[in-house]
């Protein structure tokens, strides 16, 4: 086996250290310095220093190199072995963040960014794995910071650029996203991300110069909510234009979406062009002069207008879909689905309302489409993990094969599958708790195949974050949820018996 490069360097300066005490040739004390054993213990030192320093780098590279091929466990090992040689090392813990956002741990991860950050205010890494994690909590204005501390060294860095259009995008900040975007053309190249560069400048672009886009006036409104279970879809009342239209709030996309036929009836006028990420045809960019929910209006919301017959509800076609670009903008957003009702606020509320818990809300951006997730604990288990908000499957959960054996269960309980093509069994939980929020008795499914399903399979690859499974809508409509995604805050109650 061929010695790495490292390795010989080391190698090479145990050698220069030993022989400082060799000037001669003459045989020397074994202590050195004439009897004095001072040199010899400095020199001790120095090359203890310099096998720590080595093995620590060397440990680093080697988590790296599993972080790349999606060994994460193993990653976060020898990071924790890297810090346990030397404890205030930066890089070990920004690979020990990346480590843990890749096992799907939020808290630990944002911990270990900090810990880096905290040792080395410039480590590149930290401070741009810090932004991610702070953007999927909707904490873009720290996120933009952190961003500029890791281009203030070398303002032509591609990453820190990136982070920040991703940012300025979720905000719908046209005059500062133009300004980075013309930027990071310059040094973007034929880079795999440039299409959804240049789709989020078609849209961008126009928007410039525009004034007070997605403004919220008034306190809080009120309106009819519900689930769509065959479509996934949570939809209230809104009054556009002054007709009253069913309305989706689409988190899982950026932008806004109008429907066609009303903006045609409203006579809104074309903006540009834009060719929607994953769409095959151009379609126009409009901006909506009012959505009213109750007392509450969204002024002048940037949408795209497209056909949105695919969206029906009940034979009714929505008028808009709102994306988290106004998802966002809003305070909170209460579904009270056993009550069919709907609240939104201008302001977010400081604490968990009377009766409900806490619980963390990310949307994990794949810059395609966006995934809420928050974490469960099945069965009253020590184990943790984040779970898609909003899955389709007909069962309150559906769960990953490892989810299910860390929440307590056995392997043996899956040797039989009911369903053996799509890899299914059906299961029973005990309880599902989100932020302490308990629900008894539960039935689930474990996605038993690997991988479980393609869509968490193309989450996990597109985010780099673990997801245990789905919480589905058939649990949910059994729940009162309130939104806080630009506080990252879930809050919720269970339907009381």
């Amino acid at each position: 086996m061929k010695r790495s490069l490292r390795a010989l360097t080391l190698a090479s300066l145990v050698l220069a250290l030993a022989a400082c005490g060799d000037k001669g040739g003459g045989t020397q004390n074994p202590g050195g310095g004439g009897g004095d054993g001072s040199i010899g213990a400095e020199q001790d030192a120095k090359i203890k220093a310099a096998k720590d320093k080595a093995k620590t780098e060397t440990l680093i590279d080697l988590a790296n190199a599993d972080l790349k091929r999606g060994r994460y466990v193993s990653a976060r090992n020898k990071a924790n072995d890297a810090l346990a040689v030397d404890s205030n090392n930066a890089d070990a813990y920004a690979v020990l963040g990346a480590a843990h956002w890749r096992a799907g741990d939020y808290e630990a991860s944002t911990k270990a960014f900090k810990e880096a950050i905290d040792l080395d205010k410039g480590n590149f890494g930290a401070l741009l794995g810090l932004a991610r994690n702070y953007q999927a909590a909707g904490n873009h204005r720290e996120a933009l910071e952190l961003a500029d501390q890791a281009a203030s060294g070398d303002a032509k860095q591609i990453d820190p650029m990136l982070i920040k259009l991703w940012s300025l995008y979720a905000l719908c900040d046209a005059d500062t996203a133009v300004k980075v975007m013309d930027d990071l053309f310059q040094y973007l190249g034929d880079s795999p991300l440039l299409p959804i560069v240049q789709a989020q400048a078609a849209f961008m672009r126009p928007l410039e110069g525009k004034k007070d886009l997605i403004k919220v006036e008034g306190e809080k409104g009120t309106s009819s909510a519900g689930l769509d279970l065959a479509g996934g879809f949570k939809y209230a009342g809104a009054e556009i234009g002054g007709d009253y239209q069913p309305v989706i709030f689409f988190e899982l996309r950026e932008e806004a979406r109008i429907d066609k036929g009303l903006s045609k009836k409203l006579g809104l006028k074309s903006l540009g062009k834009v060719k929607p990420l994953g769409g095959t045809e151009e379609v126009d960019l409009v901006i909506v002069p009012e959505v009213k929910l109750g007392n509450l209006k969204i002024k002048n919301v940037p949408a795209l207008v497209e056909d949105l017959s695919g969206y029906a509800l009940s034979g009714d076609v929505p008028g808009m879909l709102l994306g988290r670009q106004v998802f966002s903008r809003l305070g909170s957003v209460t579904f009270d689905f056993p009550t069919s009702s709907l609240e939104v606020t201008a302001a977010a509320p400081t604490a968990a309302p009377a009766g409900m818990a806490e619980a963390q809300l990310l949307l994990l951006d794949m810059h395609i489409l966006l995934v809420p997730v928050t974490k469960v604990v099945l069965n009253a288990s020590d184990f943790a993990s984040f779970h898609w908000l909003g899955g389709r499957y007909k069962a309150g959960m559906a769960v990953t094969k490892r989810t299910y054996l860390k929440s307590g269960k056995r392997p043996s309980e899956l040797d039989e599958l009911d369903d053996p093509d799509q890899g299914l069994k059906m299961v029973f939980f005990d309880s599902v708790d989100v932020g302490g929020n308990v629900t008894q008795g539960v039935g689930g499914l474990v996605l038993a195949a690997n991988p479980p399903d393609p869509d968490l399979a193309q989450i996990i690859d597109g985010t780099g974050f673990e997801i245990g499974g789905y919480v589905n809508l058939a649990l949910m409509k059994e729940w009162k949820m309130t939104w806080v995604p630009s506080a990252g805050k879930l809050y919720l109650s269970s339907r009381k018996p």
